[in-house]
């Protein structure tokens, strides 16, 4: 008899947002400017606690942009935040500390997933370890090239980061459905609860989550769309994208994956962080 999986619950926020032209997410239909919320999630587990998946946007970001090279970042993807939509803050009116948290999980290190980082000290952080050795490897131009802001990365991440792989020596298991599409997933505690997904093309080392709570499965899928409506009519976004994507042809492949997927599991919520509709799931 297979067990079902500890039931876990989640909460979704969000901190913040950019605007960037619509036709970037979407060639074809695109008009305008598009707002790109930061939407990020506290997951509870009975027996690991609390964990944070993503910080969004903090004050910090602002901050950053006003110097050189950083400031390129900022002209691109101009950002607002208000202190109060933090996520630190709204976890404090919840009555949540810092040091309550389990760990914090990044999906990749693109400021608008990490730059709520810093207000975290101590507690483990979990990442990719290709989305590691980057951040730890750029600088300058070359960090901004790669959507990352140094400033916003703790000087101790490389003492508090356990990698994906280091309590799973076997990596990540190749899930396969049918012949339509291949997802590689990583059961985060040990008891079918929690999945990390690896998402490669939009950044290096991204990471989706997969929870199974008692009454449906949620598929936080980041940044491989910015909007399930462009993945459902499978447009891609314009090739502009290139230019910052960490590989294209990676990107394709993980969006045709995730196209098959929905296909294949259309009772699984799948969302992302910068799409409208995941803003419907908020409280």
């Amino acid at each position: 008899m297979v067990s079902k999986p500890t039931a876990v619950t989640y909460r979704i926020f969000s901190s913040g947002y950019c605007t960037a032209h619509d036709w970037i997410v979407d060639p074809k239909n695109g008009r305008g400017k598009a707002r790109f919320y930061a939407t990020w999630l506290l997951l509870e587990h009975p027996r690991e606690g609390l964990y944070l998946f993503d910080t969004g946007y903090s004050a910090r970001f602002l901050e950053a942009a006003r110097h050189f090279p950083d400031t390129f970042y900022g002209w691109a993807t101009p950002t607002f935040i208000k202190e109060e939509e933090t996520a630190v803050y709204q976890l404090a009116q919840l009555g949540i500390r810092p040091s309550d948290l389990s760990g914090m999980i990044i999906s990749h290190f693109h400021a608008d997933h990490a730059a709520g980082m810093l207000d975290f000290p101590e507690i483990p952080i979990i990442c990719h370890p290709a989305a590691l050795e980057q951040v730890l490897s750029v600088n300058g131009v070359g960090a901004v090239r790669h959507g990352i802001v140094k400033a916003l990365i703790p000087r101790d991440l490389k003492e508090r980061v356990r990698r994906v792989d280091d309590n799973h020596p076997e990596g990540f298991g190749r899930v396969d459905a049918g012949e339509s599409f291949s997802l590689q997933f990583m059961d985060l505690f040990g008891d079918g609860s929690v999945e990390l997904v690896h998402l490669p093309g939009h950044a290096r080392g991204q990471l989706g989550l997969r929870i199974h709570t008692a009454d449906h499965t949620l598929f936080f899928a980041t940044d491989a769309a910015w909007r399930k409506s462009t993945l459902e009519a499978g447009t891609l976004p314009n090739p502009v994208v290139r230019l910052f994507f960490d590989d294209w042809k990676a990107y394709k492949t993980t969006f045709a994956a995730l196209q098959a997927y929905s296909k294949t599991f259309p009772a699984h919520r799948l969302i992302f962080t910068h799409c409208p509709q995941t803003m419907d799931f908020i409280d």
